[in-house]
């Protein structure tokens, strides 16, 4: 798939999570969109996120959620270097002073798990 492609696939992904109003929609259209391995794939990602922005390690996360450390340094590699979404959707006051702490803290645990 070309980026041009890209870009214009998540613009109608995207108008179309928009038109949806209520959690029961958004639910009922989810489950006819991916199946439920997709769905858990997407909430593990968001599980690992929240986590990660809460100030938990990677050996922490990796247990807790039942994921590889190398599938929670993808995610904190997205966080660190990504377009800032999942800190819009998961930030809390906490994980906003913990920012600091975490940037230092990717920075080691990538070094450890290359």
């Amino acid at each position: 798939m070309t980026t041009l492609n890209l870009e214009k696939d998540k613009k109608l992904l995207t108008a179309t999570l928009r038109k949806l109003k209520s959690s029961k929609d958004l639910s009922a259209f989810l489950d006819d969109l991916l199946t439920e391995e997709e769905i858990l794939d997407l909430a593990q990602r968001i599980k690992i996120a929240k986590l990660i922005l809460d100030g938990k390690t990677y050996d922490e996360i990796a247990e807790k959620v039942r994921a590889s450390t190398s599938t929670v340094s993808k995610i904190g590699q997205i966080i660190k270097y990504g377009k800032g979404g999942f800190e819009k959707v998961l930030e809390n006051k906490s994980s906003r002073t913990f920012k600091k702490k975490f940037r230092n803290q990717l920075q080691v645990e990538s070094c450890l798990h290359i």
